[in-house]
């Protein structure tokens, strides 16, 4: 694939670098925030040769290409003088969206430039798991330490590099921000709960608390700063601005997010948690059907970015069972996969996005590929995804599988998930149910083969 003429094509009809006000990639998507939604050539785009499909979500026109998603990223970067998020400034306007999609726009936008890292850190501490269970390292060993370190650092100090993604999507000062977040983490205030939960603040009570990994805190607080820079970029003179914005900035919302946005985000994250839990107490086995079978929608238009926030709150607190129920989904569509490249020895373009889809899924937990270049091209395929994720995920809800780290779900991260023996269990069902259906029922509609056999 030339990345550069993808790159140049995608741009040219998007309706031009002039048409696009932010511009971010995820694992497989690049994401743009657009100034006119109606320009992009929709039909041409979903013709380009790399571009899976274009789907338009959480107030984000998207272009998915797969894998090499990064690649032709730095092309377009490269080759137009879009900001891509790294400017200082915080007078960029964000477009006038609905607030549930500012709200997805915001998650995805801040989260997906960590993804590269969380990813690469979960699978290492998967590694680390299984290492020590086969008794190869010990947990007190300076190698161990040294990797442990390397695989929990971006988890630890998530509220810095999210003070720095947030304010970015929320056009404010992206160090400002990472300097919010990381006021949260400086010895001087993590010290203060070595004497108990509570202090003060110019005589005001500060309920102390582990920021350490939390996502929602970090949300709010820079929500906030972007309000409040804002407005003192306006009152305060442009010669004053360099040092007396940040400085009013930081003497404001730090103190603040100690006494009240980070206490009420940490609540808010508590509250989701305990609710998954209380679901996986009254019916694991019904709640994991539910994750199981229904995630693949929220894949489709882009929007599983909204429980990855709820999945770093859980794991804040010891673990997550989303992501255990969630993996049987990606692997009956790795079956599906599986399937559809053993049925189509005939088509040879169809068996190579099989084959390839089957090896993302599975070697990297990227499932839109498969999304894209199959059961959304094979609707007849989608119902067996479903049925196979259900029943995955019942399994894993009702073992209470659960996730002890930040991953992909795919091969390599198996480490990661507890009881190992019943996520096993739990996907490997899956899988073979979404192979089986496919073998049985096929690929293809009915009736559309019918009517091509007629006309040959």
């Amino acid at each position: 694939m030339k990345y550069e003429k993808l790159a140049k094509d995608i741009m040219q009809n998007i309706g031009g670098e002039e048409n696009v006000s932010n511009l971010v990639h995820c694992a497989t998507r690049l994401r743009f925030n657009l100034k006119d939604n109606q320009l992009p050539d929709k039909e041409k785009l979903k013709s380009l040769e790399g571009v899976l499909t274009v789907v338009e979500s959480g107030g984000q026109f998207q272009v998915v290409i797969g894998n090499d998603v990064s690649h032709v990223y730095q092309e377009i970067k490269k080759t137009s003088n879009l900001d891509h998020g790294n400017s200082d400034s915080a007078d960029a306007e964000l477009p006038k969206e609905k607030l549930m999609s500012r709200i997805f726009a915001v998650i995805s936008g801040s989260l997906s430039p960590l993804l590269p890292a969380m990813a690469g850190a979960g699978i290492l501490k998967a590694f680390l798991t299984l290492f020590i269970s086969f008794g190869w390292i010990s947990a007190e060993s300076g190698t161990y330490l040294i990797l442990a370190a390397a695989a929990n650092a971006v988890f630890y100090f998530l509220p810095i590099f999210l003070g720095v993604t947030a304010s970015i999507k929320f056009g404010a000062n992206p160090y400002v921000g990472g300097v919010i977040g990381a006021s949260l983490m400086e010895p001087n205030f993590t010290g203060l709960l070595a004497n108990g939960d509570t202090s003060s603040f110019l005589g005001i009570p500060v309920v102390l608390m582990d920021y350490s990994a939390t996502v929602f805190p970090v949300f709010v607080a820079i929500w906030i700063f972007s309000y409040v820079e804002k407005w003192f970029k306006k009152i305060i003179h442009k010669e004053l601005q360099t040092f007396l914005v940040p400085l009013l900035c930081m003497v404001i919302i730090v103190p603040l997010t100690a006494m009240i946005f980070g206490p009420f985000g940490v609540y808010i994250g508590n509250a989701i948690a305990d609710a998954i839990n209380y679901l996986m107490g009254v019916s694991g086995l019904l709640t994991g059907a539910v994750i199981g079978g229904l995630i693949f929608f929220l894949v489709v238009f882009g929007l599983h970015w909204g429980i990855i926030p709820i999945v770093l709150a859980n794991l804040t607190n010891g673990t997550d069972p989303i992501l255990a129920m969630w993996a049987a989904s990606n692997f009956a569509m790795a079956g599906v996969a599986l399937a559809v490249f053993l049925k189509s020895k005939k088509e040879k373009a169809l068996r190579s996005i099989a084959g390839s889809s089957t090896l993302s899924l599975l070697l990297a937990g990227v499932s839109e590929p498969t999304v894209y270049g199959i059961l959304l091209r094979y609707k007849r395929t989608i119902p067996y995804v479903i049925i196979a994720g259900a029943i995955g995920g019942a399994i894993n809800g009702a073992f209470h599988t659960y996730a002890t780290a930040f991953v992909f779900q795919n091969v390599f991260s198996i480490g990661a998930f507890e009881p190992v023996g019943y996520y096993l269990i739990g996907i490997a069902v899956s899988m073979a149910m979404g192979l089986i259906l496919t073998i049985l029922f096929g690929y293809q509609d009915k009736k559309k083969l019918q009517r091509i056999n007629k006309s040959r």
